[in-house]
């Protein structure tokens, strides 16, 4: 009998301490998840690009004359369009429809274009043609058109002739109708284009050489035609 309690106070022993195991477990928790790894984000600032700079030449001035030394020419109307292009020729008697005689009035609305002044407004002085080719100068001379220059070599003759040609090409074209002599400085040459007929032997077209080639041309009515030294109001 003691024996059989003995050997029952031993289970209940076992069976207590079982009990307390089972309540009080020695375990350990493994974290399963992965670290978090604060990701820092670096922003790169872009280098500064320095815009290339850009150099903006400065318009040039425009020549401007005193109006109080020059002058203008009074306003005309109705003046349609410009006539005056790289197609102009000139003749012994004007430049296209601007005829040696005509009124500064008549010979802008002939132009198609108002004239500027260029010396000083007077008995005689010099006018370019607002809207129309660089190289063309008028001669007013006691309120008409006497001559014409002509410094570029896009606008010639109707035959042809200007700036560029040979004094031997201009003799070839008009033969003894050209007269040459000297300049007076010693430059080059004057070789005067003088018309056959009577009625225009008050006109003629100059050429100016270097000596051998054409450098500058006019046309004009005498006296203006053979005048070298500029308008006497110069």
């Amino acid at each position: 009998m003691r024996a059989w309690l003995v050997a029952l106070i031993g289970v209940l022993f076992v069976a207590f301490v079982l009990l307390l195991g089972t309540c009080n477990p020695t375990s350990q928790v493994v974290d399963t998840y992965p670290a978090t790894t604060a990701v820092v984000a670096t922003t790169t600032q872009p280098a500064a690009t320095t815009a290339p700079a850009t150099t903006t030449a400065a318009p040039t001035a425009p020549t401007t004359f005193d109006p109080a030394s020059v002058g203008t020419l009074a306003p005309i109307g109705d003046l349609g369009s410009p006539t005056l292009d790289y197609q102009s020729t000139v003749s012994t008697i004007g430049l296209d429809t601007v005829i040696f005689g005509m009124t500064a009035n008549a010979a802008q609305r002939a132009a198609g274009t108002r004239f500027t002044p260029i010396t000083p407004v007077g008995e005689c002085y010099l006018a370019t043609p607002d809207d129309a080719p660089a190289g063309i100068t008028f001669w007013v001379v006691a309120g008409t058109v006497e001559r014409v220059d002509i410094d570029t070599n896009e606008i010639t003759t109707r035959s042809g002739a200007g700036i560029g040609n040979t004094e031997g090409r201009i003799i070839d074209m008009f033969g003894e109708r050209i007269q040459t002599s000297p300049l007076p400085d010693g430059s080059g040459n004057l070789l005067a284009y003088v018309p056959r007929d009577q009625s225009d032997k008050i006109f003629r077209v100059m050429f100016q050489s270097d000596g051998e080639r054409i450098v500058r041309f006019w046309s004009g009515r005498l006296p203006w035609a053979e005048e070298l030294g500029g308008c006497s109001a110069q």
